[in-house]
């Protein structure tokens, strides 16, 4: 099975799709393969297309006014990885970057608009993936609100992967503490 018949199984998982669709995903769908700690899209670009990751580590940061590193969101197989700035069509507000070796499947914007009114299953798929990131942004604003502790304790109970995946400077980004702060609750846990 190729790579792109992973990615159409796992769509196929979601909502049954029609061999015209299928067909259409072949003709569409770009790979593309990035090395550690390469930025594939970065602030102030326009993003351009989405991407679905086949096997690999994402994040997505930006700097704020002075200087400080934030980390938004890591993507891991399986995960679509796109932002509304992109879909209108505006600039990006922040940086991909690839934590390990990852590689990808990429649809433009401009192809998922005309996949939309053609296709129902295109327009099911979205909805899913649409709710799945709002889930993403409520959980993280949510984050924001409560202790280090508590943000620390349901990081690690709902997103254990991460802890496995990213290093502990990325993470305390992630969670808005110090490394230092966080190395500390770890070591509790031990």
């Amino acid at each position: 099975m190729t790579s792109i018949d992973s990615l159409i199984a796992y769509l196929s998982g979601i909502t049954d799709l029609s061999p015209a669709f299928t067909s259409r995903l072949h003709a569409v769908l770009k790979p593309e393969i990035y090395q550690p700690h390469q930025v594939f899209q970065a602030a102030g670009q326009r993003e351009n297309r989405l991407w679905f990751v086949l096997q690999g580590f994402v994040r997505g940061y930006y700097f704020d006014p002075s200087g400080k590193e934030h980390t938004l969101s890591f993507h891991s197989e399986n995960e679509l990885i796109f932002s509304y700035e992109g879909f209108w069509q505006e600039t990006a507000d922040r940086y991909l970057e690839a934590l390990q070796p990852t590689g990808v499947y990429s649809l433009s914007y401009e192809e998922l608009a005309s996949l939309l009114p053609q296709f129902r299953e295109a327009q099911l798929l979205k909805e899913v993936f649409v709710r799945h990131q709002y889930q993403q942004e409520r959980f993280r604003k949510r984050l924001l609100t409560w202790s280090a502790e508590e943000r620390y304790r349901q990081t690690r109970k709902l997103q254990p992967e991460l802890f496995r995946k990213a290093s502990v400077r990325l993470i305390a980004t992630y969670l808005n503490m110090t490394r230092e702060n966080l190395s500390r609750l770890m070591a509790k846990d031990l």
